[in-house]
C-alpha cells in the first residue's frame, strides 16, 4: 500500500499530519490538510490528527512513541524491516505503553527499503481492526479493554506476518532440498574419487541436517499457528473484528472530532 493511501485513510476530516523522524513527501498529503515536519510548536497532535513516525524495531522502539497522545489521535508507525522478521511482541508492547491499538497493518510499496506500516489509534476503548484483517467476529468478552486491544493487535499483526514467515521458511526449505538433491547426485557420480567422495559425504551429512532443521522450523511454525487459530481467544478476536458497527462508531467519533482548542 502507498503511504499516501494510508494518510488519506487515517487523517481526520479536520486533522493535520505530523511527521517525526521521517521525511514525508508532502505532495502526498491531501490538499487543505495542515502538515508539520518535526515541529511541535503548535502543541503537537490532537484528536483527528495523524502522526507519521519512523522507528527502529529494536529495544529503542518505545522511545519513538508518545505516551501522552490525546484520545482520537492516530499514529502511522513505519518500521524498516522485512515482514517475515517483524517483531510482533515488541511492537505490541510499545503500542500498549502508549495506549495505542492497531487498526491496520500492511507492507509499504513505495518505500526505498522493505517497510511495514502499523496504524494505531489512541483509545481508551476497543476498536475493531479493518475487516480484511480478521475473520468471524462477535462482541463479548469478560476481559478488560487493554487485554482485548492486545489480542486484536496480535490478530492483525500475526495474521500479516505469519504468511510471510511461512513463505520464507518454505523457500528456505526448498533451497536446502535443492542443494541436498544436487549434492546427492554429485556424490553418486564421483564415488570413484575417494578424496572428493569423502568431502561430499560430509557435505551430504550437513545438508541432511540443514534440511531436517528447515523442515522442523516450517512444521513448528504451522503447528504454532494452528494452536493460535484453534484457541478460544483467537476465535473471540476473529468474531470481534467483524463488528463493523463498533469500528465505525469509535473511529467516527475519534476521526470527526477535529482539533481541540
Amino acid at each position: 500500500m502507498l503511504i499516501r493511501e494510508l494518510i488519506v485513510r487515517h487523517v481526520g476530516p479536520e486533522g493535520a499530519v505530523h511527521a517525526r523522524g521521517v521525511q514525508v513527501d508532502w505532495s502526498q498529503v491531501p490538499a487543505g490538510v495542515q502538515a508539520h515536519q518535526d515541529d511541535n510548536s503548535d502543541g503537537g497532535p490532537v484528536a483527528g490528527d495523524l502522526l507519521v513516525v519512523s522507528a527502529p524495531t529494536g529495544l529503542g522502539l518505545r522511545e519513538h512513541l508518545d505516551i501522552d497522545l490525546p484520545v482520537g489521535a492516530t499514529v502511522l508507525l513505519l518500521l524498516e524491516v522485512e515482514l517475515a522478521e517483524l517483531p510482533v511482541g515488541r511492537v505490541l508492547a510499545a503500542l500498549a505503553m502508549a495506549k495505542l491499538q492497531v487498526v491496520e497493518a500492511c507492507v509499504v510499496s513505495d518505500a526505498p527499503a522493505p517497510t511495514v506500516a502499523v496504524v494505531a489509534t489512541r483509545t481508551d476503548d476497543v476498536v475493531a481492526p479493518a475487516p480484511y484483517l480478521a475473520h468471524d467476529l462477535e462482541p463479548g468478552s469478560s476481559q478488560g479493554p487493554a487485554v482485548i486491544r492486545r489480542l486484536l493487535g496480535e490478530h492483525a499483526l500475526e495474521g500479516l506476518a505469519q504468511r510471510a514467515r511461512e513463505r520464507a521458511l518454505l523457500a528456505q526449505a526448498g533451497d536446502v532440498e535443492a542443494r541436498f538433491e544436487a549434492v546427492s547426485t554429485e556424490l553418486k557420480q564421483r564415488q570413484d574419487v575417494r578424496a572428493e567422495y569423502d568431502i561430499l559425504v560430509e557435505e551430504h551429512k550437513v545438508m541432511t541436517s540443514d534440511l531436517a532443521l528447515a523442515r522442523a522450523e516450517r512444521d513448528a511454525e504451522r503447528k504454532r499457528m494452528g494452536v493460535i487459530r484453534s484457541s478460544r481467544t483467537f476465535r473471540v478476536a476473529s468474531r470481534l473484528a467483524r463488528v463493523s458497527g463498533l469500528a465505525r462508531g469509535i473511529v467516527g467519533r475519534s476521526g470527526g472530532g477535529g482539533k481541540s482548542s
